[in-house]
This record gives C-alpha cells, sequence and structure tokens, in this order.
C-alpha cells in the first residue's frame, strides 16, 4: 500500500522515539528482551509508509503496466550501447555487484596498486587499508590503496549510429589511458538499490535529486530541462518537477554514462528508438512464473511476447507519445520522451522492491524468537555503546529516508570532529573512510557546475526546503567535502563490498573500522562526524553486532524470491543468472565467499 508521509503525523513519530527511547533505558536495566517487540519502540519497515509521488497520476494511467515496464527496463539487456550491460548488471546479486574480475577503478591518484584492468581480486587484498592492530587507528599501516571496488560498464568508442533491430549499436574505440580496450569501471563501489524507494536522494553524492523533471538526475536545479506533450496541436515542451522521485531521477543519469552504459555521443532519444524497435529482452529467458513479467513471456522463446511501443501506450498517456509531429532532429514524440518513461518506469518497478521481512523486522511485531541471543546482544551494541542507529536510522535504517527527513530538516548545525560547530547535509557524513581530497562526495560540484550539497545551496541563497535558526550565513562554516550518503544496513551481509570506495570486503572488516575510529580520523578532523571516535568494542561486542547485522537480511532478497525474482542476465566477467520465478532460485552469498583467498 502507498500512503503519503502526510498521513504520518507528527504526534505519531513522537510516539515512536519516544517509545524507542524507552525500551533503551529499559536495555540499560537488564529488562526482558520482548520489550523490544512491537511496543518495545523498535519498528519493523512493515509499518513505515512507501513514499509515493503525489502527481505520477498526471502522468502514469495504469501503475500495473508502468511496473511490468520498469521491470523489463531494468533487466534488459539491450539497452546499452553495447547490447549487453543492463541496469541489472551491476545489481544482480542481492541488489548490488559482486564481480571480481576487471572491477578496480585507480582512484584519485590514477595508479593501480591492487590489480590491474582485467585482473581478479582475492580475499587476501582486502582490506584497502590494513593497520598492524585493527582495533588502533595509529597503529602502524601495513599497507594502503586508493584503489576503488566499482562495476565495470562498457569499453570507451564514440556514438556512431543505429543499425535498427540490433542491440549493438555502431561506435569508433577511443583510446582510454586508464583501461585501455578493457571494460571501464566505476569509480565509487555500487550501493544498492533495494529499499531505495525510502531515499530522499539517490547516489553516494545525494545528485539523484527527490524532484524528477523528467530529463536528467538534476531536478529543479536545470530548469531548461523539458518534455514534450501533444495535445491536439502539436509538440510543446513543458516543464515538469515530480516529488518523492529520487529513483527516477537516478534512473536517467544511468543510461548517458560513458563508462557505464554509452558510447560518447548517444542521446537518450537515440537509446529509446534502438528499444522501440527490439523485442522487450528478446536476449534473455523469463520465466512463465516471473512475478510480474510471466504473463507476458513468450512461450515460443526468449523475450516477451509484447513490444515496447504497446507497453509505454499502457502505462503512459497519450499526451506523452501520441503525435503525428517530428522534434527538430527527426525523433518521434515517444522516442523524445524515452527519458520520462524510462525514469518513471524505473521508479514504479524499484518503489515494488521493498525488503521488510527479516528476522529484525518480525523481532520488532512482537515475535520474541526471531533473533538470537548474539543478535540480540548486538541489538544492543547497534543502539547502545556502538551508536550506530545514530546515521542508520529507523526502520528503514538511514538517516537519508524521506520518513526521518521529514522530521529533522534537510540541513542542520552539529559539532564536528574538531569541536566546531558546522552546517552539514542530514544524512551525508564524512567518517574517514579515504582522505577528504580523494572524493569529495556530496560536497562537489555536479556537471552543471553547481553545489551537490543543499548546505551549500542553501548558503547561496537557494531555497532548499529547511530554514535554519539563525539563518545559514555566506561565510559560515560547513561540512559537506567528503561526506556521503549514509546506505541502509539492511541486506547488508549480502551487499559487500563495502564503502563507497568498497575497501572492506566483510562486515567484520567494518565493524573493525567503526570501533577504532575510522581510518583517518585525524587527516578528515575538520569535516568529521563527531560520532567517529574509538568505541573499545569487545571481540565478544564485535561478533555480536556482526550477528545483528545480519539478522536484517530478507531471505527473499537472498534467494530472489519475489518481489526480487528476474529474467536471465548474462554478466560480463561474471555469472549467467537464470531467469527465476516468484519462488527463486540459489541462494546469493556474502562478496566475500565469493572470492578466492
Amino acid at each position: 500500500m502507498m500512503i503519503s508521509w502526510s498521513s504520518v503525523t507528527r504526534r505519531e513519530r513522537r510516539a515512536r522515539t519516544a517509545r524507542a527511547a524507552a525500551a533503551l533505558m529499559v536495555l540499560a536495566t537488564a529488562a526482558p528482551w520482548a520489550a523490544y517487540g512491537a511496543n518495545g519502540g523498535l519498528m519493523s519497515l512493515k509499518r513505515v509508509p512507501v513514499p509515493e509521488p503525489s502527481n505520477l497520476g498526471s502522468f502514469v494511467k495504469d501503475r500495473t503496466a508502468c511496473v511490468q515496464l520498469g521491470k523489463a527496463f531494468f533487466w534488459d539487456m539491450q539497452a546499452a550501447s553495447d547490447g549487453v550491460v543492463a541496469c541489472g548488471t551491476c545489481h544482480f546479486a542481492g541488489g548490488v555487484d559482486q564481480r571480481s574480475k576487471n572491477t578496480l577503478h585507480p582512484g584519485a591518484n590514477k595508479l593501480f596498486e591492487k590489480g590491474a584492468p582485467n585482473s581478479t581480486l582475492t580475499l587476501s587484498l582486502f582490506p584497502f587499508h590494513l593497520l598492524s592492530n585493527p582495533d588502533d587507528r595509529l597503529s602502524p599501516v601495513v599497507s594502503d590503496s586508493d584503489d576503488i571496488v566499482g562495476s565495470q560498464g562498457v569499453v570507451t568508442k564514440n556514438f556512431g549510429g543505429l543499425v535498427l533491430g540490433e542491440a549493438e549499436e555502431t561506435g569508433t574505440p577511443v583510446t582510454n589511458p586508464l583501461f585501455n580496450d578493457a571494460r571501464q569501471v566505476t569509480n565509487r563501489n555500487t550501493p544498492m538499490m533495494i529499499n531505495g524507494v525510502f531515499l530522499n536522494r539517490i547516489f553516494w553524492d545525494g545528485r539523484g535529486s527527490n524532484l524528477f523533471n523528467g530529463v536528467n538526475p538534476f531536478g529543479a536545479l536545470d530548469p531548461t530541462a523539458k518534455i514534450l506533450a501533444d495535445d491536439g496541436a502539436g509538440l510543446h515542451p513543458e516543464s515538469i518537477l515530480i516529488d518523492h522521485a529520487a529513483l527516477a531521477s537516478q534512473a536517467v543519469g544511468v543510461p548517458g554514462n560513458t563508462t557505464v552504459f554509452s558510447w560518447k555521443g548517444r542521446k537518450f532519444s537515440d537509446m529509446g528508438r534502438k528499444l522501440l524497435n527490439l523485442k522487450p529482452l528478446a536476449k534473455q529467458a523469463v520465466h512463465p512464473a516471473d512475478s510480474v513479467l510471466g504473463g507476458a513471456a513468450d512461450p515460443a522463446g526468449k523475450g516477451l511476447s509484447t513490444t515496447y511501443p504497446s507497453m509505454i501506450s499502457a502505462a503512459f498517456f497519450p499526451r506523452y507519445w501520441n503525435s503525428a509531429q517530428t522534434t527538430a532532429d527527426g525523433h518521434s514524440l515517444m522516442e523524445a520522451n524515452f527519458s520520462l518513461f524510462f525514469g518513471l518506469a524505473l521508479q514504479c518497478y524499484e518503489s515494488t522492491l521493498v525488503s521488510n521481512d527479516s528476522p529484525f523486522d518480525r523481532f520488532a511485531e512482537g515475535d520474541g524468537k526471531a533473533l538470537t541471543d548474539a543478535q540480540k546482544g548486538g541489538l544492543s551494541i547497534f543502539f547502545g555503546k556502538g551508536h550506530c542507529n545514530e546515521c542508520h536510522s529507523g526502520a528503514e535504517f538511514t538517516a537519508e529516508s524521506v520518513g526521518n527527513l521529514a522530521q529533522s530538516g534537510l540541513i542542520k548545525r552539529m559539532q564536528m570532529g574538531n569541536g566546531q560547530l558546522a552546517v552539514y547535509d542530514v544524512g551525508f557524513y564524512n567518517i574517514g573512510v579515504r582522505p577528504t581530497a580523494d572524493d569529495l562526495g556530496v560536497g562537489a560540484k555536479n556537471t552543471l557546475g553547481l553545489p551537490m550539497s543543499l548546505t551549500r545551496l542553501a548558503q547561496s541563497g537557494a531555497n532548499v526546503g529547511t530554514t535554519l535558526t539563525p539563518p545559514i550565513s555566506p561565510t559560515e562554516r560547513v561540512a559537506v567535502d567528503g561526506a556521503f550518503k549514509v546506505p541502509s544496513v539492511r541486506n547488508v551481509e549480502l551487499t559487500g563490498p563495502y564503502f563507497h570506495n568498497g575497501g572492506k570486503a566483510t562486515l567484520e572488516q567494518v565493524v573493525d573500522f567503526y570501533s577504532r575510529g575510522g581510518d583517518f580520523h585525524e587527516a578528515n578532523i575538520d569535516n568529521l562526524d563527531q560520532r567517529i571516535r574509538d568505541l573499545g568494542l569487545s571481540a565478544t561486542d564485535k561478533a555480536n553486532l556482526v550477528a545483528f547485522l545480519k539478522s536484517l537480511t530478507d531471505e527473499r532478497v537472498r534467494f530472489a524470491k519475489a518481489p526480487f525474482d528476474h529474467p536471465q542476465l548474462v554478466v560480463p566477467n561474471g555469472p549467467t543468472l537464470p531467469a527465476v520465478g516468484k519462488d527463486g532460485g540459489a541462494a546469493a552469498q556474502p562478496f566475500a565467499a565469493t572470492l578466492a583467498p
């Protein structure tokens, strides 16, 4: 059920917060674990409203058809310029990319240190910042690398054109000094997209706006972004903003990415023209029991027994696709608005990917036996001396959720690691994973030349939706450089490697990192989150915390059961996933378990 956040009263949110505080007080006095059940302050994700765009109905006429279209788009290998890479290629295992071959980016220094293009990762290469004593961040450094475990995309080419009816586009090879003729690799680790519907902004740096403009990720920051419509009098441009649609903003940011998806120079409308002339999922088997696509699966072979024009026509109102007029560059209205269809279809599909049936959820609903004793001990660390919940907050387990930001505001003042007050973007923190200058994160500018940080936008006079008292001044200290979005830790057992650089392979390495107060605490102190400090966790504390984190795994995600089932997928330098239906298939493994020693 889709519910507006406006339907959740402030009083109810305060009551939930009060129950959580009461539960922690009960824990401190060693009260029975039953106090952590349905009335003890913890909340199952089942009880959290799924954010819904208020004006989606102005564009989408059939939600079910839009979900079906979005699932086809997400998994279709024909979408990228090479006719091989799909959106799902970087999210094939538990919502993330688990490939170990050709996944290294050389980082800020542009020097490969952990391997080379097309090399294969091993477990012994991790962590990328290795200390002689993992409990002491000031102990001698055994090894350090700014390499990044990213996701491989396409080789480097200039777009040449389309051959209608063919998935692979024509292109001219371009010399790439980093990757040569290998597939390029992204400069950040791929985040999980499951439960992404609860996030206010998408991407590690937040550039995927919560307002979708129908064209690109930048929302209201790009007033030139316009779609086209035809009400019978010919094509005319329209500016749109669709709220609670960060998934759509993220979705349209990928097809134009020349590392991940496209030959250089390809336009969104080119991708639209190609796909509109191809059979959906033509290269892939679709399981007849697929929870969304099964009814459309072609019984005679691969793909769907329908067309993309038919699917778009079923999902969207005609004014956005039905016109006899073409654009100045010769594109049909359906081709010209392909970014609108692609973004909203993926928004609708990904909003169904909610993992809310983990052991933790059942425990929060009142099943006191859903967690083991070790997991209950880890829960007390998570909400107690570990302070984990202060960033991984709420049932969503991230401070960057729509629900949390509705209460906290989008920007705040906070004392930073150096003891000084600064304004920051709520849900984005510098935690000392790498030196700040390596990657500015939300502190950088987007390709429009504008700040991605809401704090810096507010400092320039923009209305970002939150007003501080006193108002932020143009010269006030801000702490956004090197800050990254807090990911949810739901299903975290399956989402390694960890952090924006992918520099930790196991949950144990992650817990060591937090226990010692980060890796670059002193170097990043001016922008560092004040909560990153030596926690002094014991070996038992750490083991219990890891056990608790594993209680956040939804078994439907592990086994690709509905709604996480999928068509067949051939992953470059990775596995070939068979098509699975609603009952799922083989279990996904933690990243470290897929690596050779």
